[in-house]
């Protein structure tokens, strides 16, 4: 009898009562290799696949839990297709144009719908002058086209979309560079939403907008004419595309023309005649950043839009057929000023009745309401209809680009609704974040996957294509209930410190010690006062070999100067050389050092011995890549730190404590007012304290970042590499818990046959498990002529093995630490193949 050993692997991708907001976590998916998540979606297929838009002109695909080397689709401006067919160049400056959002069709998965294997995607191109409505011969013309378009997956591979399969619907010319809106979502009948802003500028009556035009300067012969302050705008004019929420059945109705796409007969203004478009579903929207059902098992079917305002207020707007929500007549509930000298707006009423959000926030710095004040760009998110976190069900999630100018720092906020169809929400300002809230990165996009849980796309810089540390600084990660199993690991700073460039009467070098920390450079424009914080904590209790997937520094802000340019970025850096806290105090600034103290020249003060600095202009020896940044305001209350880098950094001083000098904290120190306190370790109350926070890898992040060098989050491994040659792939060198850079030379399969009564051989086959592996399933699996696989054996989540088939588990004893060996023992009979297989199936779930 021939018994066959076969090894083979694949890969596989609750309603609450009113009531508060459960501890969350963002738990890191993908870091350092996104430019700028747009979109965050899923094709409904069962494949567990994430699909990720990021805004330079790809469509990325997270397969279990990795972000896979090649994109799904790449229209990019560097891509090889024709330029006529791809976005608009992106550069290291902000944009909000780009490859925006990604919507599948609900029969994507479905061989008897004809929305089988398409998906649609918004995206700007560069103007396009043959269109319809063309466009006035005078400048200045257009900046971009909006372009609405239907792609096909390859026939072959379900992870690569066919780039010659372009069927554009719509396109539509954008007057000005933002402003775009680019939302699409499908409803349960296949009619596909779109959401269109007002055309970009500003107050919607630039050149472009309807009644409006650029303002014309004076000359020698003519005075000057402002814009108009009574033009219509795009918003409500409803003979053009623009800032409003479209809706079409997306499908080529006939394959002939005119249109590429189907009208619903139910669309609100069919019919109407006098130029007015039929694809409209609501209007007056001025820059809708985030459009979607709350379609999920007992949703209510409703549209939530976020839209995005103009200097003051930002809002959520509940969507209905033949809507009117009011822009450019009105910003949230508020009656904008468009012209300075205007004590009222002097639009007239578009008429009718006009929607008002359900939610609206102000902007920092804004006065004359009493609106809670908590960002710039509101980012729309989802109703949470996911399963894993059941305190958070039918609650609506969403976010903000950024609540400071000069940095980052967006925030993520809930709606929820007192009782349902009540129409009236309470808004929950700061949900409760594990390591603080507001963040310190933006808020670019929400995203869910198939089984309705929720994810975020950030970035840590507005421009577009700006890297942090040599690699892109986007990053996706999952919404998740505060981990208690086990439970992040805090620590409070062990010593932190100031320093001060300026110094005292007669040259004392001044330091703070025992006081606040400072940061910063002062309101003075003469270059001198500039502030850094010290801060370290003790890792030495921390578990030998402990990963981490989050590392959070909790600050507490107490004062920041007036000037807006408080507002700009704050960062950390790993410090070089060791440093001292004595026991100088100030309450207000900086007090005359003691021996010890650290100031702006010396590491450890000393009138008689110093230990300078080995930086010859002072203020440290830091390195000058960036753990982390946060762009902190006038606003007072804990800020998070975090980001790749810090994690990277405890790794580090876990394995060379000696290398542990902690962080510097500057401020951005190229304009005066930039300086900030911080409470220190000294405050009275604990909560202010400086505070780092741990949270344990899981057992993937921790095999990859031992083994793989300068391991990414979220970095594909591919499951059959083989970087040691021992015929391993890397999914079953995990799956044993090997070393993937070490030959083996068990293959973790081994099988032997005995002889038994009556011709009857038994067979009794081993293999190795990770307990730890919880998101793998191991199927161990038999076959008499490699075609039909049965069953023998089981084992899922990190359980025990249990047999399957007739067969016996005969042993699981421990091999090293959570790995096991798993005895299987079954027969063959006479009547049987004289030949017969056995493999061993590992999935990731």
């Amino acid at each position: 009898m021939k018994l066959w050993v076969l090894l083979a692997w694949c890969c596989l991708l609750a309603k609450a009562a009113f009531g508060a907001f459960p501890n969350l976590h963002l738990q890191p998916v993908v870091l350092q290799q996104l430019h700028a998540p747009t979109c965050i979606t899923n094709a409904g297929d069962g494949s567990g696949r994430l699909f990720v838009v990021d805004q330079a002109g790809q469509i990325w695909i997270i397969k279990a839990g990795m972000l896979m080397p090649e994109p799904f689709l790449d229209i990019s401006s560097t891509a090889s297709e024709p330029a006529d067919r791809k976005v608009v160049p992106m550069f290291v400056d902000y944009s909000e144009r780009g490859l925006l959002s990604l919507a599948f069709h609900p029969g994507y998965a479905d061989p008897a719908s004809p929305g089988y294997r398409r998906f649609y995607v918004n995206y700007t191109k560069p103007y396009q002058p043959d269109i319809d409505p063309p466009w006035p011969v005078q400048p200045p013309l257009p900046d971009c086209t909006t372009v609405v378009a239907e792609f096909r997956v390859s026939a072959n591979d379900p992870d690569r979309a066919d780039p010659t399969s372009e069927r554009r619907l719509l396109m539509f010319v954008q007057p000005q560079r933002n402003h775009n809106g680019g939302g699409l979502v499908f409803d349960g009948a296949g009619l596909l939403y779109i959401g269109s802003g007002d055309g970009g500028g500003a107050n919607d009556n630039n050149a472009g907008h309807t009644g409006g035009f650029e303002a014309i300067p004076a000359t020698e012969t003519t005075p000057a004419i402002p814009r108009p302050t009574d033009a219509l705008g795009n918003g409500q004019d409803r003979t053009v595309l623009l800032g409003k929420i479209l809706r079409i059945d997306p499908l080529d109705p006939d394959g002939e023309g005119p249109l590429e796409y189907g009208i619903p007969p139910s669309n609100p203004f069919v019919g109407e005649g006098g130029g007015v478009k039929e694809e409209i579903y609501a209007y007056g929207i001025r820059n809708p950043w985030g459009l979607t059902f709350d379609d999920g098992p007992g949703g209510t079917g409703r549209l939530f839009c976020a839209d995005v305002g103009q200097g003051r207020i930002e809002e959520v707007n509940l969507i209905v057929s033949g809507g009117n929500y009011g822009w450019r007549y009105k910003e949230g509930r508020e009656l904008p000023a468009f012209s300075s000298s205007a004590p009222q707006n002097p639009m007239p009423h578009p008429g009718g009745v006009l929607i008002d959000p359900i939610v609206e926030y102000g902007h920092p710095g804004m006065t004359g309401s009493s609106l809670p004040l908590l960002g710039l760009s509101i980012t729309g998110g989802y109703v949470y209809r996911g399963t894993a976190i059941p305190a958070l069900q039918g609650k609506y999630v969403f976010g903000d680009y950024g609540a400071t100018r000069g940095g980052a720092g967006g925030r993520m906020m809930g709606l929820e609704e007192t009782t349902v169809g009540s129409g009236e929400f309470v808004l929950t300002e700061a949900l409760p974040i594990l390591g603080g809230n507001p963040l310190s990165f933006r808020v670019m996009c929400l995203g869910r996957d198939e089984a309705g849980e929720l994810y975020v796309g950030t970035k840590s810089t507005g421009e577009v294509l700006a890297l942090e540390n040599g690699l892109p600084n986007g990053g996706i990660y999952q919404i998740v209930a505060e981990p208690t199993n086990p439970p992040p690991v805090v620590l409070t700073a062990v010593k932190d410190n100031s320093i001060f460039s300026d110094t005292g009467m007669g040259g004392a070098e001044l330091s703070n010690g025992l006081g606040s920390l400072w940061v910063g450079r002062t309101p003075t424009a003469d270059g001198d006062h500039l502030r850094r914080g010290l801060l370290q904590f003790d890792l030495t209790g921390l578990p030998s070999g402990q990963r981490w997937s989050s590392a959070m520094l909790r600050l507490h802000l107490d004062e920041a100067a007036a000037a807006p340019a408080a507002s700009r970025a704050t960062t950390l850096h790993r410090v070089d050389t060791g440093w001292g806290e004595a026991g100088s105090f100030s309450a207000v600034g900086g007090a005359v050092a003691q021996a010890g103290d650290a100031t702006w020249t010396q590491r450890l003060f000393s009138v008689s011995a110093p230990l300078f600095w080995d930086n010859p202009e002072g203020g440290g020896d830091y390195q000058e890549a960036i753990s982390a940044r946060f762009g902190l305001n006038q606003q007072t209350g804990s800020r998070g730190f975090q980001g790749p880098q810090l994690v990277k950094d405890v790794h580090d001083w876990q394995a060379m404590p000696g290398a542990n000098h902690g962080w510097l904290i500057r401020s951005d120190e190229g304009a005066a007012g930039t300086v900030k306190r911080l409470a220190s370790r000294e405050e009275s109350d604990p909560a202010k304290w400086p505070t780092l926070i741990l949270v344990s890898a899981n057992h993937f992040e921790s095999w990859a970042s031992r083994h793989f060098p300068n391991y990414r989050v979220g970095q594909w491994i591919a499951p059959d590499g083989d970087e040691d040659g021992d015929g391993l792939g890397n999914l079953l060198e995990y799956a044993y818990g090997l070393n993937p850079m070490q030959w083996q030379a068990e293959k973790g399969l081994e099988t032997s046959v005995e002889s038994g009564v009556a011709g009857v051989r038994e067979v009794t086959t081993t293999f190795l498990r990770d307990a730890a592996a919880t998101e793998l399933r191991y199927r161990l699996e038999r076959s008499g002529d490699g075609n039909g696989w049965t069953a023998i054996a089981e084992s899922r989540n990190g359980a025990a093995a249990a047999a399957a088939g007739g067969a016996q588990i005969l042993s699981e004893t421990v091999v090293e630490g959570t790995v096991r060996r798993v005895s299987v023992k079954f027969s063959v009979g006479p009547e049987q193949s004289e030949r017969s297989f056995v493999r061993l199936v590992v999935e990731r779930q």
